[in-house]
């Protein structure tokens, strides 16, 4: 991940001021932080997230009553059934990170023998309106 030092330089901040806001506080990831996340290149801001839960500049999850949420299957046990999916750390650098955000369970990216071709650009969208983002890297 080659970031030029205002990258760096934004990504600290955007990342001290999440970590700095309580989880669960929706008024300031809705008009606060997001507006600023959403004038960045899609692609970009998914580098720069990845970057800052690897750095864990990222907000620690609320403390609750993990027994309520703690689920089991296959013989693993989860904290919680909320997890994310392989397609947001491909690399396996951020874990520590987004386990500190509260994910039940995080994936990785797969093992490949040589470096994968990645899909041409545009790769990352964001869906506005559903408040979601479709991500077709493939690296």
């Amino acid at each position: 991940m080659a970031f030029r030092a205002s990258q760096y330089f934004l990504g600290i901040a955007v990342g001290g001021a999440l970590c700095t806001v309580p989880m669960g506080n929706e008024t300031v990831y809705k008009y606060g932080i997001m507006p600023v996340v959403h004038r960045i290149d899609p692609e970009r801001a998914h580098r720069m997230a990845v970057w800052c839960a690897s750095m864990k500049l990222v907000p620690v999850r609320a403390r609750y009553d993990e027994g309520v949420m703690r689920q089991q299957l296959l013989g693993i046990d989860f904290a919680n059934p909320v997890g994310i999916a392989a397609g947001f750390d491909k690399h396996a650098e951020a874990v520590n990170g987004l386990f500190r955000m509260g994910f039940g369970f995080v994936e990785i990216g797969s093992v490949t023998p040589e470096p994968q071709v990645g899909n041409p650009k545009p790769r990352v969208f964001r869906l506005v309106k559903d408040e979601a983002v479709i991500n077709r890297c493939v690296e």
